[in-house]
């Protein structure tokens, strides 16, 4: 059953990212997103010196994992899976602009 659309997004939604693992399958991690409305969001874009952990601490709020959503955090996965970074926010914009994969 379609669920009835609304002119106000919810705040949040979750979205299951892949990232690659070297040696290793895939591995999926649920993340919490932020819905930013699309100024907000060019805002968040363009502030200078923003690395990719502040900018997945902008649009996210949390993952499920039980190690807490930090900042610290969110450094050690990027610097431990060099492709995180990239799964993160293509994903981010894929669920945004509605260009989810079909099976």
């Amino acid at each position: 059953m379609a669920t009835k659309f609304q002119l106000q997004p919810k705040p949040t939604f979750k979205a299951d990212v892949t990232i690659p693992r070297a040696g290793d399958d895939d591995g999926v991690l649920t993340f919490t997103f932020k819905h930013h409305p699309l100024k907000q969001l060019s805002e968040i874009e363009s502030i200078k010196d923003t690395t990719a952990a502040d900018f997945v601490m902008q649009i996210a709020e949390g993952w499920a994992l039980s190690d807490d959503f930090t900042h610290e955090n969110v450094v050690i996965l990027l610097e431990n899976y060099p492709q995180a970074g990239t799964a993160i926010v293509k994903k981010y914009y894929e669920e945004m602009v509605g260009n989810r994969e079909k099976n």
